[in-house]
């Protein structure tokens, strides 16, 4: 395998931590408005946290974008349509994250405009920024939850079949999709709330297994006979 393949592999790896890392700072950064019924004082109290998060946000925003152009001709080479798919949920992901973004940026920018209006006035605000919040947990579950799920499944089940990373490694990958999407769906329909240890259980798997794959794709990439086979 050449130099720029294992240079891509490194790069890949790199956008993958990158990615994990800013998604779990950026939801923390996000946690005065998600716990908080007061939501614009919380938002204008904490308004550079926020930013800070929205910042994270947009780092892993560019990072799934990363591993999307790098992965993809890497994908290909087993099946373009699969391939493509799998570059076409990640974008959605992307959508929905900075669909979230958004929403909170909107909050803390409604935060500081409701300083000075008046008590009934203040409510009406308080009723729109409510409304964000929602827009913000639901594109977190469509997009960090959902899209996430079908992307990792897709890429993860291309790993196992073509053997280009072990098997293992892969299968752990299917289960934390699997486990991923269970809990968008769970979401969806209620059974469990947003943001719980329910979810961070459900969670955990693929996070882990995406910062496991960034330092097998950073210290030894692929496997060259499977790789150069397909």
């Amino acid at each position: 395998m050449n130099t720029s393949v294992r240079r891509n592999e490194k790069i890949t790896g790199v956008f993958f931590i990158a990615a994990t890392t800013s998604a779990i700072i950026g939801v923390q950064y996000y946690s005065p408005v998600l716990h908080s019924t007061n939501i614009l004082d919380s938002a204008h109290a904490a308004s550079t946290q926020i930013a800070l998060g929205a910042f994270f946000e947009l780092v892993l925003a560019i990072s799934n974008i990363g591993t999307g152009i790098m992965l993809y001709p890497r994908l290909k080479r087993y099946s373009e349509s699969w391939g493509l798919g799998y570059s076409l949920f990640r974008l959605l992901e992307v959508v929905f994250i900075l669909i979230g973004l958004l929403s909170m940026l909107t909050i803390v920018t409604l935060s500081k405009e409701a300083q000075s209006m008046s008590s009934e006035a203040k409510l009406s605000v308080q009723s729109i920024a409510g409304l964000l919040k929602q827009v913000y947990i639901w594109a977190f579950i469509l997009g960090p939850h959902f899209m996430l799920g079908i992307n990792t499944l897709i890429y993860s089940s291309i790993f196992y079949l073509s053997k280009i990373l072990p098997k293992k490694l892969a299968v752990w990958g299917i289960t934390g999709a699997v486990l991923i999407l269970l809990a968008a769906v769970l979401e969806i329909f209620g059974y469990i709330p947003h943001f719980s240890s329910t979810i961070i259980f459900l969670a955990l798997p693929i996070a882990v297994y995406e910062m496991v794959l960034a330092g097998w794709l950073i210290i030894k990439g692929f496997n060259k006979e499977a790789y150069t086979a397909l």
